[in-house]
């Protein structure tokens, strides 16, 4: 009966955001219908030991966000929040959450739909912070790095474009999934990227878009003097041979991380490559990133108007929504 249940917006985010738990998820065979309700979900109202079942297997996540057909389907249980999704439900909508140790089998929303009913709640910083780590390689709490990303950018736009235009906030998804960068390592690496290049209507300042993570496979000298190569460059724009290291608290508190760093800086330099290494306080002050981000601008060979008033209020809101994203969709 729980899998009548749909659970949504950013609990799904969550869900699909952490690799111990997509690994529980599979596809559904769920077909294309106009809604929720016409799929059954208000058929088989969930029993409190099912709630609670799911409230302890969704306990890392926060409130559990379950999405239902109308009003009156509304679940009225501590911990969670129901909203209504009277949209209709696209073939590839809805993923079979199997919840290790347990026997329920709930829905969960694909991440397109996760985004689109999230878009309802929450402004576009935030939801682009997590399609950027929807489509990026963030390390999981042991420190490892997945080989792939939860999602793929062309998989999120065909189920958004097998929607109809009227569904609500659809334009607004479609353009921050377009935005999202691919193969980002890190929260405060995307969040490199997006101040100095998304869209000033966002808060970014609209240079060219970087490569992040780009392979730069090094000369034999270069290769021996480092020790590895490809080295993986956090962003790189590699026609005009411009390179912007972030390195985060562990690059100052690590002995061999920092001579590695300053390594990376001088094969790539040797190589021909323009490099810049920032740190924390080159993105929270916005004066130190107004002048670092003038230096990559002559670099590139493009403008860089002033900032105003309104460009400082939303670069503040941009850096939070693309480093914090989950505690802004409680």
């Amino acid at each position: 009966m729980a899998h009548r249940i749909v659970i949504g917006g950013p609990t799904a985010l969550r869900i699909a955001c952490d690799r111990a738990c997509a690994l529980c998820i599979r596809p559904t065979e769920v077909r294309a219908h106009d809604s929720l309700d016409d799929i059954g979900c208000h058929r088989h109202p969930p029993r409190h030991r099912e709630l609670e079942a799911i409230r302890a297997a969704c306990e890392p996540y926060g409130t559990v966000h379950l999405y239902v057909p109308r009003a009156d389907a509304r679940t009225r249980h501590r911990g969670f929040s129901s909203h209504v999704w009277g949209g209709p439900v696209s073939g590839g909508s809805l993923l079979l959450w199997e919840v290790p140790e347990t026997e329920l089998t709930v829905s969960v929303a694909t991440p397109a739909l996760a985004l689109l009913q999230t878009a309802t709640l929450a402004d576009d910083p935030p939801l682009l912070g997590a399609a950027c780590e929807l489509l990026g390689r963030f390390a999981g709490a042991g420190g490892d790095r997945p080989t792939s990303p939860p999602c793929r950018r062309a998989v999120m736009e065909d189920y958004l474009s097998s929607l109809p235009e009227a569904t609500p906030g659809l334009r607004r998804v479609r353009r921050l999934v377009g935005l999202a960068f691919e193969n980002g390592w890190s929260p405060l690496e995307v969040a490199t990227a997006g101040m100095l290049s998304l869209p000033r209507d966002l808060g970014g300042l609209g240079l060219p878009r970087p490569q992040l993570n780009h392979a730069i496979h090094l000369p034999p000298a270069q290769e021996r003097q480092l020790g590895y190569s490809p080295l993986h460059a956090d962003l790189a724009w590699p026609a005009e041979h411009v390179v912007v290291e972030y390195q985060g608290r562990h690059h100052f508190g690590n002995r061999n991380v920092a001579e590695d760093d300053m390594n990376r800086a001088s094969v790539l330099r040797q190589t021909g490559w323009w490099v810049e290494q920032w740190a924390h306080r080159d993105l929270r002050d916005l004066l130190r990133l107004d002048k670092g981000a003038g230096r990559v601008a002559e670099r590139l060979r493009c403008p860089l108007p002033a900032p105003d008033g309104a460009l400082r209020s939303l670069q503040g809101r941009l850096y939070a929504g693309l480093t914090r994203w989950r505690d802004l969709l409680l």
